[in-house]
């Protein structure tokens, strides 16, 4: 008798052991290229959602959970959960780091780095999450350079730093979807015979099937357009039934559907505490938000094509597509486009695909549903921003990699297969560079990234909105540098995201007309959608001492408002230094004189003022010389505005009558007064030349 024996293993093939350490090297480096550009240098600027909301929400929410009140933690009906949730995580981690809540005010943006962190390490993570699922549904090279432009997209990095929803919600949407396709079409460790009895037959793989819930749940978590997840898994899952027929598609599609809604109901309920004391309440607040938020127009307008207008219409958002995506991904969705039209043309002739190419086309075809799906819904809404639209992105990228490797693989026929591995590798490794040499190029401002092909942000400002708090950070800097800052309040559009930038005793206040301030700031998006015309018109009347412009875009300029001041004069001293007026007051045997000057040509400082008060005879009774600008500038800038009281003590037995208050201007070490022009000048027989009469006065 024969004794059995155990089977030898099968020799591992020669080529797998490089192939898999290439495969996690690649892993490697994309954790690498998708965590360091979510994670370094957030402590950079404070969109305006963050300045306004997240970091109080997340505060508030935090408390919540701290004294049980399971209510407050309804914060807002986005809901905006998993937000606030990481949000806490990075408080925690801030505070046991020794970085505290001291607010917002002057504080700058190191806190609110804290609150980032966990967002930009899950977003980061959905990244490589994504990659692996991707194995499973395309082939290897589409798969690794989808996650390459996952990880490396400008647009979709700019939003995965932030304290905010758009990230959040297209990391769990996406790994849903995927997660769903895998499920159902996914590639087989078992042969395909094997997988597609284990369909029909019972649940989708079991794994993938759960996380897709788990991830539709933590995207209803995340913000009320999730809420088109649900209609586009039940399409997914009846498009995509092995079963035939019509009604045994939907039967089997139901099937799968309703477990997966129960499960992600659940983790909404699992995940929201304001659920557990009033589900009726928080429900109502989500509703409450797309109806009268999402619903309704931006109330401060928006900006489209170079005008700006209540709702930019349904070209917004493929113009967002074609302005946000990077040349790469552009060109390959239009590869893709290409190949799918001659495919159509010449669908007679078509061979039967392989398993790998139907899974594929399939997978393709579904993600194209979705975007379209989720771009007609976002079309349809009166509320238009282009980072709205950034859950359909990795869907983008997917495409466009399935479009590059095609038209690479038609490169491929002319060089042999091992060419084109070669020529494939040395291709991903240089796209690679180029991706990730263009984040470190725009860091840490990838939010002003615009595709280079349609004339980057230079003429993406002329288009869109611009603009969502980035720059005020060098506003603050600057501001902080102003020796006069403290003469009077900061006026600013969006003052909440300049305040962290500039000393807390320094009020920011909103420009508006007729507002009293030192230095004025006007915001890109601010000007583009016409807040307050007339403001504007006022404070362009004076140069800008700083313009913030970065990649193209100018974000912000700052201006100095002219010193108020109670009698005009409207004389020119020299090259451009302007009295416009002055004020004066008693007290005592003082008399203060307080100009309000403007430098209307940049030059040297150190120019004095002399004030003369003449008596009714003529005679000079009081007088002071003094630097114009109190000796706080070495060098004058076309737009500066000064003053500075003058106090000049009078003899206490003065006569009564009618006194003079006599101004001019002149230079250390130059032999004349600098000239006058744009009033009459005094007679030279009574100060001297070039001095003008700024005021009188009466003495009883």
């Amino acid at each position: 008798m024969q004794v059995p024996t155990t089977p030898a293993r099968a020799a591992r093939p020669a080529g797998l052991a490089p192939a898999r350490f290439g495969h996690w090297l690649f892993v490697a480096g994309l954790a690498l290229a998708a965590l360091l550009p979510r994670t370094l240098g957030l402590a950079d600027f404070y969109t305006i959602d963050e300045a306004y909301h997240w970091p109080d929400r997340v505060r508030r929410f935090t408390a919540a959970l701290l004294t049980h009140e399971w209510i407050r933690t309804d914060q807002t009906g986005h809901p905006g959960v998993t937000t606030m949730w990481l949000g806490s995580l990075g408080r925690w981690l801030s505070l046991n780091l020794g970085i505290p809540d001291r607010g917002r005010i002057g504080n700058g943006a190191a806190y609110l780095a804290m609150l980032r962190l966990p967002l930009g390490v899950v977003n980061g993570l959905a990244v490589l999450a994504g990659y692996l699922l991707l194995r499973r549904l395309v082939r290897p090279w589409v798969a690794a350079l989808a996650a390459l432009l996952w990880a490396t997209s400008p647009f979709i990095v700019a939003h995965s730093r932030l304290l905010h929803l758009d990230a959040l919600l297209t990391s769990f949407t996406t790994l849903s979807v995927l997660c769903m396709l895998v499920a159902v079409v996914g590639r087989p460790r078992g042969g395909e015979e094997e997988h597609q009895r284990s369909v029909s037959r019972r649940s989708p793989a079991r794994a993938a099937y759960l996380a897709s819930a788990l991830c539709g749940g933590l995207a209803l978590l995340t913000k009320a357009p999730s809420l088109l997840l649900l209609p586009s898994v039940g399409l997914l899952l009846f498009a995509l039934s092995p079963r035939p027929g019509l009604w045994q598609r939907l039967r089997w599609s139901i099937g799968w559907y309703l477990p997966w809604l129960a499960i992600a109901v659940a983790v909404v309920f699992a995940g929201w505490p304001a659920m557990w004391a009033s589900p009726r309440a928080a429900v109502a607040d989500v509703i409450n938000e797309i109806v009268s938020n999402g619903g309704q127009p931006t109330e401060n307008g928006n900006f489209f094509m170079g005008r700006a207008v209540p709702v930019p219409g349904l070209l917004f958002y493929p113009a967002t597509v074609l302005w946000r995506t990077t040349p790469p991904t552009l060109l390959g969705l239009l590869a893709l486009l290409g190949f799918g039209l001659y495919r159509l043309a010449a669908r007679r002739r078509a061979l039967a695909p392989t398993p790998d190419a139907a899974r594929e086309r399939r997978v393709l075809l579904a993600l194209l549903g979705f975007v379209l799906l989720f771009s007609l819904a976002m079309d349809i809404e009166p509320k238009q921003f282009d980072r709205y639209l950034l859950p359909i992105w990795p869907s983008l990228e997917i495409m466009a990699a399935a479009g590059l490797v095609r038209a690479a693989s038609l490169l491929g026929r002319f060089i042999g297969q091992a060419g084109a591995r070669l020529a494939g590798g040395a291709a991903l490794a240089l796209l690679a560079a180029l991706q990730i040499g263009q984040l470190w190029w725009f860091h840490p401002y990838y939010i002003g990234y615009y595709n280079p092909l349609l004339g980057g942000g230079a003429v993406a400002q002329r288009v869109m909105l611009v603009g969502w708090g980035e720059g005020m950070e060098d506003v603050g800097a600057w501001l902080r540098s102003r020796p006069d800052l403290g003469r009077g309040p900061v006026l600013s559009w969006m003052p909440f995201t300049l305040e962290p930038f500039v000393p807390a005793e320094i009020p920011v206040h909103n420009l508006e007309p007729g507002a009293d301030g030192n230095y004025a700031v006007l915001y890109s998006r601010s000007v583009q959608r016409k807040e307050s015309a007339e403001a504007e018109a006022y404070v362009r009347q004076f140069a800008p001492l700083l313009t913030v412009e970065k990649h193209g875009i100018t974000y912000a300029t700052v201006h100095q408002l002219p010193r108020p001041f109670e009698r005009p004069v409207g004389a020119v001293f020299g090259e451009g230094i302007r009295l416009r007026g002055v004020s004066q007051a008693f007290s005592g045997g003082t008399l203060t004189i307080t100009p309000s000057w403007g430098i209307e040509a940049s030059q040297p400082g150190s120019a004095y003022t002399f004030v003369h008060v003449l008596a009714p005879d003529g005679r000079r009774v009081g007088q002071l010389d003094i630097p114009l600008d109190q000796g706080l500038f070495a060098s004058w800038q076309n737009g500066q505005q000064f003053d500075g009281p003058i106090p000049i003590g009078l003899p206490s037995d003065l006569p009564a009558g009618e006194y003079r208050v006599v101004i001019g201007v002149y230079r250390l070490g130059e032999p004349a007064r600098l000239a006058l022009s744009g009033v009459p000048a005094l007679p030279e027989a009574v100060d001297g030349p070039d001095a003008v009469l700024a005021s009188t006065f009466t003495r009883p």
